[in-house]
């Protein structure tokens, strides 16, 4: 989890150093943004959160459910913990979870910040408001990433057990 948001970060600060190193002037990055760009961060980071935030409870049940829950699941957690004693059944759940409650978290963050600090006219504030907007959209892509591979394994396990059937 660290390493996700650490690597989240890090692109957040290449993106700037990117913007500082391609724009000589730091005003003219401002300007643009603040007629081209924040309205539209706020408004798109405001609709993720939100939906995400809506969605949360239920994506976590779901799997719970139909992935954690399962005889098959806890069979191959069983095959697991011989090799890593210190798995816990809800461990990749609780991970999960809260990784999607810190892309909640970013992409509100990112937008509450276009319509504070993104009000102020100075290089710096602008770059804050890039930060928080690149690392949310990092932090969304590796909830992305995570949920894909717990759905690949909740597939794969279903696959399983209709082939064992067959």
């Amino acid at each position: 989890m660290k390493l996700r948001v650490l690597l989240s970060m890090l692109l957040a600060s290449i993106a700037l150093m990117l913007i500082y190193y391609l724009c000589p002037d730091l005003n003219a990055v401002s300007d643009y943004y603040a007629k081209n760009i924040r309205g539209s961060l706020f408004t798109g980071f405001l609709t993720v959160g939100s939906f995400l935030l809506s969605l949360k409870a239920f994506i976590v049940v779901k799997l719970k459910e139909n992935i954690f829950d399962s005889d098959g699941y806890k069979e191959k957690l069983k095959e697991r913990r011989k090799l890593n004693p210190n798995l816990t059944l809800y461990g990749p759940l609780k991970r999960l979870s809260l990784l999607i409650f810190l892309s909640i978290s970013s992409s509100l963050a990112a937008s509450i910040s276009q319509l504070s600090v993104g009000l102020i006219q100075h290089w710096l504030a602008t770059f804050f408001c890039i930060f928080l907007s690149v690392f949310a959209i990092t932090m969304l892509i590796s909830t992305l990433l995570l949920i894909k591979s717990t759905l690949d394994e909740w597939l794969d396990y279903l696959e399983d057990a209709h082939n064992n059937k067959v």
